[in-house]
């Protein structure tokens, strides 16, 4: 029996009224749903929500993005306050600490002191968070040693900063008549003292409020900072304990690693790029030689410190083992290095610049971890720009006289 057309209507009529609302349960109310929201698109009511809603997400992210810049962005002012007192605290290790040479001492410390507060407060009123940080922790390591400080007249301030006085400072030595003043040759002379710790604390100030650049970097150099950073992914605790002292100096590491820090820094300073290949296998298997030399002198050291650090070297270049066969060097067993001239020449130079460029990149690892040898060989000086002019070009006047060199 067929179904009318006048039956047909009134079904679907019914059916869709049911569908609108007229039933009930959910199936009925998701209809109902989907319909509104049908209604909503083609109006426009609906796109307009869209809109305003991913605005929104837009003006979120881009408030998140500005703050996430904020902690990175440079602090020239912090910076230079940095390199400053990296200088200053560096220079304090050379120094006569007889008690006849109080009054000097006081003129250095003084010194101290003043380049001390500048970058302090630059740094903790920096916009850089990673520049903050820096400086809260070396304000919490100051604060370790305030007893030693109040010993020779120097005190911490609430705004973080030291004052000096000179009173308590020329009379420290009065009642035990030492011929040395003990307290401040704890607190500034030598590797592992107060100053050595925050000239460390103060190059970290430096990179962060920089462009990532370390104090031994080539730009840092030609702006006329000193001295080392160390970047040691490791701690102490992890390396070998070979040697018979950690004072004993070791002359020939260290001309050894004034060698090899040189040619890391001519080979940084080259353009690298596949015009240019002759060149750089030149500059980069003296880099080699001058390399494999320094390991092997300096594991045979009697310093355990050097001893040290050189593992940490060999460690840092086999870390990188399968970025240095890309271009044809292979790191041995023993962490010694060998080029092959061929497979050197038929590789892309955009390796080489990888490892040899840039702030972060091996190269400034490895003149961070060559300068450590040497500062301890040498028991605190430091390799510094005073290899290099101002210019960038190197200053064979002062090849020789590197291992006099102070900090």
């Amino acid at each position: 029996m067929g179904i009318g057309l006048n039956g047909l209507g009134s079904g679907l009529t019914d059916t869709y009224s049911s569908l609108l609302g007229g039933g009930s349960g959910s199936g009925s109310s998701d209809m109902s749903s989907l319909l509104s929201d049908y209604a909503s698109i083609k109006n426009g009511s609906y796109g307009k929500m869209l809109k305003s809603y991913y605005a929104k997400v837009d003006e979120e992210d881009e408030t998140s993005s500005k703050k996430s810049s904020k902690t990175k962005e440079t602090d020239a002012a912090s910076a230079s306050a940095a390199r400053k007192f990296y200088e200053t605290a560096s220079s304090m290790s050379g120094l006569d600490y007889s008690a006849d040479n109080i009054d000097k001492l006081y003129d250095s410390v003084s010194a101290f002191v003043k380049d001390y507060n500048a970058m302090m407060k630059s740094a903790s009123n920096s916009k850089n968070a990673k520049v903050q940080a820096q400086a809260d922790a070396l304000n919490d390591y100051t604060y370790q040693n305030y007893k030693l400080f109040a010993k020779v007249g120097i005190t911490m301030n609430s705004d973080r900063t030291l004052s000096i006085d000179e009173d308590t400072f020329k009379k420290v030595n009065e009642k035990t008549g030492a011929t040395t003043v003990p307290t401040l040759t704890t607190l500034f002379k030598g590797i592992g003292s107060f100053a050595d710790k925050a000239a460390d604390r103060a190059s970290k100030i430096y990179r962060e409020a920089g462009e990532g650049e370390a104090v031994t970097s080539s730009k840092a150099k030609y702006a006329g900072t000193m001295g080392s950073v160390s970047s040691s992914d490791k701690t102490d605790s992890t390396s070998s304990n070979k040697g018979t002292s950690k004072t004993a100096k070791d002359a020939a590491s260290a001309k050894l690693a004034s060698a090899l820090y040189k040619s890391v820094e001519n080979l940084g300073n080259m353009t690298i790029s596949n015009d240019n290949k002759s060149n750089i296998f030149d500059a980069l298997s003296g880099l080699v030689k001058d390399y494999n030399e320094l390991i092997k002198k300096s594991s045979e050291s009697e310093n355990s410190n050097v001893i040290k650090q050189t593992d940490y070297l060999k460690e840092l270049v086999a870390d990188n083992k399968s970025a240095f066969a890309k271009m044809g060097i292979t790191v041995g067993s023993d962490k010694s290095l060998s080029i092959d001239e061929e497979k050197f020449m038929e590789s892309d130079m955009s390796s080489v610049k990888n490892l040899f460029s840039g702030a972060y990149s091996f190269a400034e690892k490895m003149t961070d971890r060559v300068n450590q040898i040497y500062r301890y060989a040498t028991q605190g000086e430091s390799l510094n720009n005073q290899t290099y002019t101002s210019q960038g070009s190197y200053n064979a006047a002062s090849t020789g006289s590197v291992l006099d060199t102070t900090m």
